[in-house]
């Protein structure tokens, strides 16, 4: 999967501090748009992500790297690497990537109607939930879905995890 994504992940150009990376975020973590963002969409969603990332510690999360997709591409994605195509965002430990759906930023109505539906929240409170659920796999290395739910509730609630060990 990472030589099929890897191929069309750009850069955005974080122009005027608009998409810096938060403070706490380890300084070698990256953030990208999938290709089809402008300069512009790229720039104010990343912004989006920095505002519920800043209030967090992510000091020990090390390297890592955040994608954000475009909606029209994510279900072939999903599809691709066998991961539920109504989840707005799963997370790949072995290459330390995280990707999250434009939807969290930028919901259709369509798509937001299916979001809704499946989690049973309203679309303001799904992008932290996602954050924190996607942290829970990558600060505790966590494959059970049920215990990186814990986790992110842990992290969104205090700001920190601790993590079980297996």
């Amino acid at each position: 999967m990472g030589g099929q994504l890897g191929s069309v992940l750009f850069v955005c150009l974080f122009l005027g501090g608009v998409a810096q990376p938060p403070h706490h975020v380890a300084p070698n973590s990256s953030f990208r748009c999938n290709t089809g963002y402008t300069e512009r969409d790229c720039n104010v969603q990343l912004g989006i992500l920095r505002r519920v990332l800043g209030a967090m510690d992510l000091t020990p999360l090390g390297q890592w790297t955040w994608v954000l997709v475009k909606s029209d591409d994510w279900k072939p994605i999903l599809h691709r690497v066998h991961r539920d195509p109504d989840s707005p965002a799963f997370t790949i430990l072995e290459k330390r990537q995280i990707f999250l759906e434009e939807a969290l930023f930028n919901p259709r109505p369509d798509r937001a109607r299916t979001l809704i539906a499946k989690w049973r929240m309203p679309l303001d409170e799904l992008l932290p939930f996602s954050v924190g659920h996607e942290l829970g796999h990558a600060l505790c290395e966590e494959v059970d879905e049920k215990k990186a739910n814990e986790y992110g509730a842990q992290f969104r609630d205090m700001a920190t995890i601790r993590c079980v060990p297996r």
